[in-house]
């Protein structure tokens, strides 16, 4: 649609005004092409006829709708002009009392004028990581935007902040440097944040001071560079100056002052650094009392001093350094005390009395006579002379006024490089903010050097502005493929040019400078004759000293007097010389002849804006102006090198009153900073841009059921903007984004508002329709029975008569007794025959009481022999149990004993073992003389035969071993068979029996059940079975080998013989038989290997056979319940049961004969074994018997050892059959104590396995996840037990230590944290109920009091423990913050759980996003009660305590509740009636989430009520005093800034809502007075309640836990 098309009847336009600039008009009457009036209606009621050129029509800018206004960013206005900015920022800053709104790239600031509460840490946090657009406009988002993208693309940035003087520039650049020192923390010890901020304080005070605009105006430029190193942290500062106003040294207009820092020192004059000074009060010196005011309200100069030389030190500047600097300081102020006298004939004089002239030079370390000497003269030089000239007063006196600005410029110099110095750490700069506080436009009634040099930076920097802007328009343009058209754009480069340029001002300036005899008024001439043809160079008609430049902001007036001797900025070389010679070395380094070097930046390649001058001497190089177009153009080059964003400072008003707007000062200031020009370059294009997603989401009531049933939103969109503009060139369609042009979104929400009106008239006719037709049907109905009434009476009126009535009178009375005669009839009748039958169920009921007497007398007889019976078959089994116990008792201690026996046996034979390793040694000498034995042999050979005899016999021996072995295995073998066979048939009742008597005869067992039970004991016979099979291989292989070695023998017996012939080859064929028994040797370590082995098998056994001993416990646990009930059924099988058993114990008596036996048959070995050992001894003298003596001993001890582990293994078995006969019980085997012993060696190891190498998710803790709290419990309670001191404290510190390190060490585990949490609470737990307090043993078992700790009082360790415990539960809680914090925003703030009910709204430059609809909603509700039930899951996993859940619990819940209320509170955007329902909606399923864990009974959605409370107060009516009181009623929760920020935040979406009134929030306001409460903005959302650890007691017995073995804690020992 045209936008000429839009001047219909209701809507609204601007017209000028001359107080206002402009004002509100409604149209009466729709505008058509050729009108020549349009017809208005003010806001007073009064008709206005506004006057239209007819061509073209000039119309009045069209006013946005009221939806649109007060919106974050200006660009998302729908009509871009003059007025609809300066309304919004209106809007905005009176009645929302919001102070920044965004205009595109620029973040426009309002000063106040007061102090808001906006600025604190949590707001810095707030912003911190933040989007631009997310967050409400403000200077904390502009600077986290730049160190953003300073992170992100690696590229310097900078931050340009302009203004009038006292427009809040100072301080606007002071927070965002503040910012950069907070979310940048080094970490360092150089405090160089601390110290980039301190710089603040010192510059202020040197370089700033009291306007008639501003109580602390910069008079000098500052850009700031804030270095970063490679991880973004900063690492140093440095600043460069720009245009110092030194006239402000020696004069201040009426109510100004001079800088701060001389009115500082005049307050401190009487503290003891400053006596030396002589310093007078600030009235009694000419250059701090010429401007009439010295003071400044709420501003205390002697504090300032105080906080001015705290930051000196604080930057490193010591006393001395400072006390140079006051001192120079001092100088000035006397200096400008030194009365200058006119002598008559243009010559002037000083006293020699002068005081102040005697302490100035005094400060100055210079000659009085000196320094009055030139002050009053001056030096010229001719040709062939040189001649001094007296000066006239005036000239003495600017000579004394430049010789102290010089003196201060050169001071204000040197502060700044020492400031920079300190700025500097180690470390390389890897990247660089800059902050530009820089003076914007200035006009005053009289303009002189320093406005044009002001003014001439402001054109620089706004042509930089202007191109920026131009650049990223056509990137936008171009990155969404739109066509891309020029725009035409304001260029102020000829203003540049006629400023800068060749015979340009700043150059014929420069130029007249050159001549000694030059002056103002001939320069201004100059530029009279050079420039009058240049258009923006104007000559003033009335006046001849003064020239007009149209400056892109405005025409500003320039008088030319001063500006050549502010340009030269000379000092006579005398006084300089002076200066030089002074004995203070700090003054006399001003003066001293340093070469000029511009400075150059590196790394930077800029294409200036103009080619370079080139000067043409000396003297024109070192002119202010001069030097100020250097360092301007440095400076342009910096911010060409980095990517800009601006901050645009406005004064609401001149008289600095807290929230006063007013409109001609401000669009005044918004044409001169640029805001205007951005606002007009992008309303000549397509200024409304809205991404697909956003414009289906608002204009969704348009589309028709056809298009709303398209799957492609896109496309959709695509059709409906079609149908609705029919003009194409009104749009475009971009990649992902719809472009419009100026008025079409207005149309867009008319259409709307339209189609949402028609829709509630519909509802409204059809709701009413149904009321109305409600009510009629109810009328109706009532009508009806009221005629049915009326009508029924008339029928009975004309049907009764007096003798109809009479007559059925009489009728009535005759049935009344006719029908009581015959019901007594019946009833006599009827009871007649029931009380015969009464009498005849009496008798019965006699009969059987006598029957039930006598049953029940017989039955209780019986009862009672039963239960005589059964006790004396009770008293018989426990006598019985007595006697078996006794008896296996005996047995086990016998059967112990002689595995003693035999298991010294071992050791004795292992020693002979190595003496006989001993004696090979010995043997292995007898090779020296081999002839000798060769002699003894023939002597030796009878007895050949006698060996062959005894080796027959040994032979014969272990034959007749080895059969009774094989026979008693057999018998072994069959008894067991036997024994297997009876487990299966009648085992079982002696269980029943025995567990009779085990149980007090109240329990027996079934069959059938218990023969599961002994699957396992078949299983471990089985097992026993084969293992004696492999032993009897074993044994075999044995055989073989000494089979083996008799031939052997034999064979040696021949080679001996052979050995008389062959004489020449006997010593070679001994050496080569040493060499064997050296090789046969080597089978003594695999034996020792074998017997290892053997004794492993051992205790795995053992284990296995515990292991199923404690299953056959645990199942006759669970049979027992079973049992009891078939006592009865038992009973006649009990006789049964004892024959068995009677038995069974028969098969024992033979068993234990069996082992007697091989008792035995292990007496004759070892005697047989003393045999050999003799046999041995006899063979030792026979050198040729080596070898075989040897073989024999070997095999003999190996064939001990093996027959030693078999009868072991069959006392095992024996001693497990036995043991399985028995009853398990309850009774553990061995009455442990509940500690657990280790060495102190293995402290490391138990630390090492239980804490560092322990993984939470094991098999083994998750059985029991304190485990680890109960094993380090147990240890210290033996520790305890031994009363050693060192040892308990050791392993307590090593603990504590640890897992403190490992949590630190994983402190984004929440497993870990968890499981250590639980576990550290448990054995503080333990520690108290353990300690013997008898507070904590209240509930302890007798035998945990037993168990109670003796010795040692471990309430200090108690109080570490719980220390480490609230550590890692604050670790516990900032962990799941750190993963639940992303999520709550976007879930709880931005997601929308109503579907349907969207709060969708136009956005402007910074919320443009090109993200799909499908990457909108990343978190939702839903995503966030997840991660509270895994977090739930995880703490319920490791046992935590129900109550250390629920304060978990609740410290999540406020944290979500605070986050997302401090994002409320800074988002304007999203306070609205909607957003209010979608929170309440979200807040809704977390109370089903905490219904869902049973924790809805501990109150913890009251954390979440002041997130309740600003939902409610976002829905409900805002109008009257009523609503006032019940927000105050309903919000206690929320502080009165809180409320008053929420209400002037809410912003309609719809045109039925309308915004809240400023006298409503401030009824509100004043309601809240007497309410104590914090005046924060913000909830403190880090906010820790304190945590508490009630002591639980725990019911786990301590001696009946396990130690897994997947701990590795095999060293541990059960007490």
């Amino acid at each position: 649609m045209a936008l000429i098309q839009l001047y219909t009847r209701y809507n609204r336009v601007w017209i000028p005004d001359e107080e206002h600039v402009w004002k509100s008009a409604e149209i009466l009457r729709d505008y058509h092409y050729g009108d020549d009036i349009l017809q208005l209606l003010l806001e007073d009621g009064t008709e206005f006829k506004y006057t239209v050129d007819s061509s073209p029509p000039q119309l009045p800018p069209l006013r946005n709708p009221d939806i649109l206004v007060g919106e974050n960013d200006l660009t998302a206005l729908s009509y871009l002009h003059e007025p609809a900015v300066l309304h919004n920022l209106k809007v905005r800053f009176l009645e929302s009392r919001i102070i920044y709104t965004y205009c595109g790239i620029i973040l426009v600031a309002l000063n106040p004028y007061k102090q808001l509460p906006i600025y604190g840490d949590a707001i810095i946090h707030a912003y911190s990581g933040q989007n631009m657009g997310d967050m409400d406009p403000h200077i904390f988002a502009v600077a986290e935007e730049a160190y953003k993208q300073m992170a992100r693309n690696h590229r310097n940035q900078s931050i340009i902040i302009s203004g009038e003087s006292g427009a809040g520039k100072t301080v606007s650049a002071r927070y965002a440097m503040r910012y950069f020192a907070v979310v940048s923390k080094s970490g360092s010890k150089t405090q160089v944040e601390d110290k980039v901020l301190a710089s603040n304080p010192i510059t202020e005070a040197i370089g700033n001071a009291k306007t008639i605009r501003n109580d602390n105006s910069s008079r000098f430029g500052k850009f700031t560079e804030i270095s970063f190193d490679s991880r973004y942290r900063i690492i140093g500062a440095n600043m460069r100056t720009y245009l110092l106003e030194k006239s402000r040294v020696v004069f201040q207009a009426y109510n100004e002052r001079n800088y701060h820092i001389f009115y500082q020192m005049c307050a401190c004059a009487h503290l003891p650094q400053f006596k030396a000074l002589q310093l007078l009060s600030a009235e009694e010196f000419h250059y701090t009392g010429i401007g009439g005011d010295i003071s400044i309200e709420g501003v205390d100069d002697r504090k300032s001093m105080e906080e001015t030389q705290r930051t000196f030190s604080l930057l490193g500047l010591n006393e001395d350094f400072q006390s140079d600097v006051f001192k120079v300081l001092a100088a000035i102020l006397h200096m400008g005390n030194v009365e200058i006298k006119s002598s008559g004939d243009d010559r002037s004089s000083i006293s020699p009395s002068d005081t102040h002239l005697h302490i100035a030079c005094d400060l100055l370390g210079v000659r009085a006579d000196g320094l009055v000497r030139w002050l009053c003269n001056r030096r010229l030089v001719l040709v062939a002379e040189t001649v001094v000239k007296p000066l006239h007063k005036d000239r003495a006196v600017n000579s004394r006024d430049a010789l102290a600005k010089q003196i201060y410029a050169h001071l204000f110099d040197c502060i700044i490089k020492r400031i920079n110095k300190a700025l500097q750490v180690p470390g390389k700069q890897h990247a660089f903010i800059g902050v530009l506080d820089i003076y914007g436009f200035e006009t005053f009634d009289i303009n002189s050097f320093e406005q044009f040099c002001i003014n001439y930076a402001n054109e620089k920097l706004q042509q930089q502005f202007n191109l920026h802007v131009f650049k990223l328009e056509q990137e936008e343009y171009m990155k969404e493929d739109i066509p891309w058209t020029l725009i035409d754009f304001y260029d102020n480069q000829p203003v540049i040019d006629l400023i800068e340029a060749k015979m340009g001002i700043l150059d014929l300036l420069d130029e007249e400078c050159l001549f000694p005899q030059g002056t103002d008024q001939s320069w201004l001439q100059k530029l009279y004759n050079y420039l009058d043809s240049n258009p923006l160079f104007e000559r003033p008609k009335l006046t001849n000293d003064t020239f007009v430049i149209q400056h892109f902001a405005d025409k500003v007036e320039y008088h030319c007097r001063g500006f050549l001797e502010k340009n030269r900025d000379a000092l006579y070389e005398e006084l300089v010389e002076v200066m030089r010679g002074s004995q203070f070395p700090f003054l006399a380094k001003f003066f001293q002849e340093d070469e000029q070097n511009i400075p150059s930046i590196k790394g930077i390649k800029v294409k200036s804006a103009r080619p370079g001058l080139k000067p043409a001497n000396k003297q024109l190089r070192t002119s202010v102006g001069d030097k100020f177009c250097s360092s301007l153009a440095l400076l342009m080059a910096t911010l060409n090198a980095t990517t800009p964003h601006y901050v645009r400072c406005i004064k609401p008003n001149d008289e600095k009153l807290p929230f006063e707007y007013h409109s001609g000062r401000v669009v005044q200031q918004l044409r001169a900073c640029g805001v205007l020009e951005t606002i007009r370059i992008s309303a000549q294009s397509y200024p409304s841009r809205w991404t697909y997603y956003e414009f289906y989401s608002r204009y969704s009531v348009l589309m028709t059921n056809q298009e709303a049933g398209f799957n492609d939103k896109t496309q959709t969109c695509k059709y409906v903007l079609q149908r609705l503009i029919q003009d194409p060139n009104q749009y475009k369609f971009g990649r992902t984004k719809i472009f419009l042009r100026a008025g079409q979104v207005a149309f867009l929400e008319k259409l709307r508002l339209d189609r949402l009106r028609e829709a509630c008239i519909t509802i409204q006719k059809h709701v009413r329709g149904w009321i109305q037709r409600k009510k009629y049907l109810r009328l109706r109905h009532a009508a009806i029975t009221i005629q049915q009434y009326t009508r029924g009476k008339k029928m009975i009126r004309k049907a009764v008569s007096a003798a109809n009535l009479k007559q059925g009178w009489a009728a009535v009375l005759i049935q009344r007794y006719w029908r009581g005669f015959r019901i007594r009839k019946v009833y006599e009748t009827k009871m007649t025959s029931l009380q015969g039958k009464i009498d005849g169920l009496i008798i019965e009921r006699q009969k059987i009481e006598n029957n039930f007497e006598a049953s029940s007398k017989e039955q209780r007889e019986k009862f009672d022999k039963v239960k005589m019976n059964l006790l004396e078959e009770k008293e018989t089994q426990t006598r019985l149990r007595k006697i078996a116990e006794n008896n296996l008792e005996m047995q086990r201690q016998h059967h112990e004993k002689e595995l003693g026996s035999l298991k010294e046996e071992m050791r004795r034979l292992k020693d002979e073992r190595v003496g006989l390793q001993m004696k090979l040694d010995e043997d292995g000498r007898v090779n020296t003389d081999l002839q000798d034995q060769v002699a003894q042999l023939t002597k030796h050979v009878k007895v050949i035969p006698e060996l062959r005899k005894d080796l027959s016999n040994l032979h014969n021996q272990k034959n007749t071993i080895d059969r009774k072995m094989k026979q008693q295995s057999e018998e072994a073998r069959a008894k067991l068979t036997e024994i297997s066979r009876l487990l299966a048939g009648s085992v079982v009742e002696e269980e029943v029996l025995v567990g009779l008597t085990a149980y007090k005869s109240e329990k027996t067992y079934e069959a059938e059940d218990l023969l599961a039970a002994f699957d396992g004991l078949e299983k471990a016979t089985r097992t026993l079975e084969r293992h004696r099979k492999e032993q009897k291989a074993i044994y075999e292989t044995h055989v073989e080998r000494l089979t083996m070695k008799a031939d052997y023998l034999q064979n040696e017996n021949s080679r001996l013989q052979n050995l008389f012939t062959e004489k020449n080859n006997l010593t070679e064929n001994i050496r080569q038989e040493v060499c064997r028994l050296s090789s046969e040797n080597s089978v003594i370590p695999e034996l020792k290997v074998q017997i290892s082995e053997l004794q492993r098998q051992k205790k795995g056994s053992e284990v296995l056979i515990e292991e199923q001993k404690k299953e056959l416990a645990e199942k006759s646990e669970e049979i027992k319940n079973v049992l009891q009930k078939k006592i009865e059924e038992e009973y006649s099988k009990r006789r049964h049961f004892e024959e068995q058993a009677e038995v069974l114990e028969e098969d024992k008596k033979e068993l234990q004969g069996k082992i007697k036996d091989l008792q035995e048959d292990n007496d004759h070995l070892s005697r047989q074994l003393q045999m050999d050992r003799d046999a041995k001894n006899r063979l030792r003298l026979e050198v040729t018997q080596l070898s075989s003596e040897n073989i024999d001993f070997e095999e003999q001890l190996h064939q001990k050892d093996q027959w030693i582990k078999k009868l072991e293994n069959q006392i095992i078995s024996l001693e497990t059959a036995q043991k399985v006969k028995k009853t398990p019980s309850s009774a553990s085997p061995k009455d442990y104590l509940g500690m657990l012993e280790y060495k102190k060696e293995d402290q490391s190891k138990l630390i090492q396995n239980l804490i560092l190498d322990l993984k939470p998710k094991g098999v083994a803790v998750n059985m029991i996840p304190v485990l680890p709290a109960y094993i380090l419990f147990m240890c210290v309670r033996h520790a305890d037990y031994l009363n050693d001191e060192e040892k308990l404290r050791s392993l307590m510190n090593a603990t504590i230590s640890t897992v403190k390190k490992f949590t630190m060490a994983h402190q984004n585990d929440l497993v870990s944290l968890s499981f250590w949490l639980s576990n550290m609470y448990q054995l503080l737990n333990c520690l108290k109920q353990y300690s013997g307090d008898e507070e904590f043993s209240k509930q302890s078992t007798p035998r945990q009091v037993k168990n109670c700790l003796q010795n040692f009082d471990l309430s200090d360790h108690r109080q570490v423990v719980s220390d480490l415990a609230i550590c890692i539960y604050h670790q516990f809680i900032t962990a799941m913050e750190r993963a639940l914090t992303p999520a709550i925003v976007p879930g709880m703030l931005e997601h929308e759980s109503l579907q349907g009910i969207s709060s969708m709204k136009p956005t402007g430059f910074r919320k443009r996003s090109s993200k799909n609809s499908d990457d909108t909603e990343m978190f939702t509700v839903s995503f966030i009660i997840q991660r509270l039930s895994h977090f739930h899951t995880i703490m319920s996993q490791h046992s935590m305590e129900a109550n250390l859940i629920k304060q978990v619990v609740k410290q999540l819940l406020f944290h979500i509740g605070a986050t997302t209320v401090n994002s409320l509170l800074l988002r304007k955007d999203m306070c609205s009636c909607r957003k209010g329902m979608q929170i309440r909606c979200n807040i809704s399923y977390l109370e089903e989430w905490l219904q869902e864990k049973e924790l809805q009974s501990s109150h913890f959605i009251d954390t979440l009520k002041p997130l309740t409370q600003a939902a409610w107060l976002l829905q409900v009516s805002k109008c009257t005093d009523e609503d006032a009181k019940a927000i105050i009623e309903k919000c206690t929760e929320l502080n009165t800034v809180q409320i008053a920020k929420i209400l002037n935040s809410y912003t309609p979406i719809d045109g039925f809502e309308k915004r809240v009134a400023s006298s409503f929030v401030r009824k509100v306001q004043s309601l809240r007075q007497d309410h104590d409460g914090s005046a924060q903005l913000m909830m403190d959302a880090d906010y820790r309640f304190p945590v508490t650890f009630p002591f639980c007691p725990s019911s786990q017995a301590l001696e009946l836990l396990q130690v897994p073995n997947s701990l590795n804690l095999e060293f541990l020992n059960m007490i």
